[in-house]
């Protein structure tokens, strides 16, 4: 055999040998460095579990390659790699995040929401859908009128209409209002508070940071606002001047966009603002949050329905309120506000995020039935 054959035949060889190093080296690899190597979990959400004989065969390899993605050897490493290349060339890749102006980062349409489609005014609620959140909202406003309780609806801005003016040119807007400013304008007919604080919000940004550049919700400014506007329009003392805001070095500000894309080692420059002002006192915390109570210094006693927006707003919101129970939409079940809330508050406040407003219908009646079943 000639030096020119066996070198023709070497050649398929050398490059199966080197597919194989490429694809068992980081597995062969990864036992040994995994102690050295980052391996925290940025994104907020469980990562797969591997598939067991429960998953099924026909369902099995599908399970598996979920599971493979998300705890495949040096995932981190790699997906920071690509995500600073991506950085380098001005762009993004990912199904779930928008790179915006300036570096700004915007939710895409997902799973749970569809924030883009909402945001262009591609999105609509039929007059059916409408009338009947009209109907379950007025159903529980009665119920608690009935028994001396006030009830406000506040919806959360979604963050790409607060700031529009980074939004990408390739999103253009179609229409407005958008779902949820048609949405709450009509439920506002009903003669129960609704608060939808869009264009206060924008106001405001134009002065100051009201939300996080590489995350979904408000900061502390932007809650603070809100707290504010809820307060008034319950008739009750808010704060009209704002106050002092500054820097603080000693937390970080919230990145949940730049985590889901992989680009939490790159978005680091945005700042974490505290407001000279004080909130109410945080004396239960439970179940990760998602059951709090709190001591503020006005009167009488507040129950937040909340969702994740509702988290920053508590604090503030509470100190207009003697005693406040915050339970977010995972504890909404009626046995759950039954054991939290036993008696009827002066104000229910339902905090809802825009891109959740699906959710409104459903919380509206589990808060009915718990409504009357409450002395």
């Amino acid at each position: 055999m000639s030096h020119h054959d066996r070198e023709r035949r070497g050649c398929p060889r050398t490059l199966i040998a080197g597919f194989a190093v490429l694809l068992a080296g980081p597995c062969l690899l990864w036992p040994l460095v995994r102690g050295m190597c980052d391996t925290t979990n940025y994104e907020n959400r469980t990562l797969a579990a591997f598939p067991t004989a429960a998953t099924g065969v026909r369902a099995w390899p599908a399970a598996f390659e979920e599971w493979l993605g998300d705890h495949a050897p040096f995932r981190n490493q790699l997906l920071t790699l690509k995500s600073g290349a991506d950085r380098l060339v001005g762009t993004l890749d990912s199904t779930n995040v928008l790179l915006g102006k300036e570096g700004w980062m915007f939710l895409k349409d997902v799973s749970d929401s569809k924030s883009l489609s909402d945001y262009q005014g591609l999105t609509a609620y039929s007059a059916e859908e409408t009338a009947a959140m009209a109907q379950a909202l007025t159903a529980l406003n009665d119920v608690l009128a009935a028994k001396g309780s006030r009830l406000l609806v506040l919806f959360a801005p979604a963050k790409e209409g607060v700031y529009s003016r980074y939004m990408p040119d390739s999103v253009p807007v179609v229409s407005r209002p958008t779902r949820v400013g048609a949405l709450a304008g009509a439920l506002g007919e009903t003669g129960v508070p609704v608060l939808f604080p869009l264009e206060e919000l924008e106001d405001a940004a134009l002065e100051r940071q009201v939300y996080y550049k590489y995350d979904t919700h408000w900061n502390e400014a932007g809650a603070w606002l809100a707290a504010q506007l809820t307060l008034e329009a319950l008739d009750r003392p808010f704060a009209a001047a704002w106050p002092e805001m500054s820097a603080d070095p000693e937390k970080a500000p919230l990145t949940d966009l730049a985590n889901m894309c992989g680009s939490w080692a790159w978005c680091t420059d945005d700042v974490y603002w505290a407001l000279d002002a004080v909130p109410a006192q945080c004396t239960l915390w439970e179940a990760g949050g998602e059951i709090a109570r709190y001591a503020g210094e006005g009167e009488g006693s507040l129950l937040l329905a909340r969702d994740s927006f509702g988290e920053a707003l508590a604090p503030w919101l509470a100190q207009g309120f003697a005693d406040t129970t915050v339970l977010h939409g995972n504890q909404m079940q009626v046995e759950t506000l039954l054991e939290w809330q036993p008696e009827v508050p002066d104000v229910v406040v339902l905090e809802v995020a825009e891109r959740f407003s699906d959710n409104l219908l459903g919380r509206l009646e589990t808060m009915r039935q718990w409504a009357e079943s409450v002395s």
